[in-house]
Formats: structure tokens, C-alpha cells, sequence
């Protein structure tokens, strides 16, 4: 976990802009992770092109994106673009473009966790 999420009695006595300090609450921000597996190894101008696709489609949706990019596959975690969240809907659209993509030959889409308190190394 990135930090520990204020207790339930801690959380209750906190104003709105306490709450909006440590993103609880209402201002809660959801993250999905993305892990992409290539069909052949994805080096230089290809590579380059398939990248500046994808973040084009983040970008389209207000996203951002953080992560690595392989020959062989790519990880990384899609949040909004500024405060906020994504949405399931962000998450199936991201899915589904990568699933149209020839390159791929397979591409995960994790669940949507708090960015800030819920965040486990194997999710």
C-alpha cells in the first residue's frame, strides 16, 4: 500500500477539506492497472507509433497513463488526467482498443482501486 487509510472514526471527523487533502471520501481517486502481451517483439519505429497511438487514446479520455513498455509486453496504471477517477468505462474502452490491435496478442485490464490507500503489488 502507497499509505494507510485514516480510520473509519478518523475519516468521520475530518471536514471537507481534510478529506480532499488526503483524497478520502468524496474525493476517493480510482486507478486500474493495464498489462499488454505482444504477439511479436515491438522495438524502434513500431514500437514508437503503437505508443503515441495508445497514449492518444488516454489522452482522449482524459486519462493518464504511467508504466513500461517491453518488447514483449507493457504495464502500466491509467488514472484521470487530474483529480478524479477512471471509470469502468475507461477501463473497457482501453481494453477493447488494445484487444482491436493486431500487435496484441493479449491485454488485461485489473479493477478499479483507491490510487492512494488500496493498491497491492499483486493486483
Amino acid at each position: 500500500m502507497l499509505k494507510q487509510l485514516p480510520s473509519a472514526k478518523k475519516l468521520a471527523s475530518l471536514n471537507r477539506r481534510q478529506r480532499k487533502k488526503l483524497r478520502v471520501g468524496e474525493f476517493q481517486e480510482l486507478v486500474f492497472k493495464v498489462s499488454i502481451r505482444f504477439r511479436q517483439p515491438m522495438e524502434g519505429p513500431r514500437q514508437d507509433a503503437f505508443v503515441d497511438e495508445f497514449i492518444g487514446l488516454i489522452e482522449s479520455r482524459r486519462l493518464a497513463v504511467g508504466g513500461g513498455f517491453g518488447p514483449l509486453e507493457a504495464t502500466g496504471i491509467v488514472s484521470a488526467g487530474g483529480r478524479g477517477s477512471a471509470t469502468d468505462e475507461d477501463k473497457q474502452a482501453v481494453l477493447n482498443w488494445l484487444l482491436r490491435r493486431p500487435e496484441v496478442a493479449d491485454a488485461q485490464t485489473g479493477a478499479l482501486v483507491d490510487g492512494w490507500y488500496g493498491w497491492e503489488d499483486d493486483q
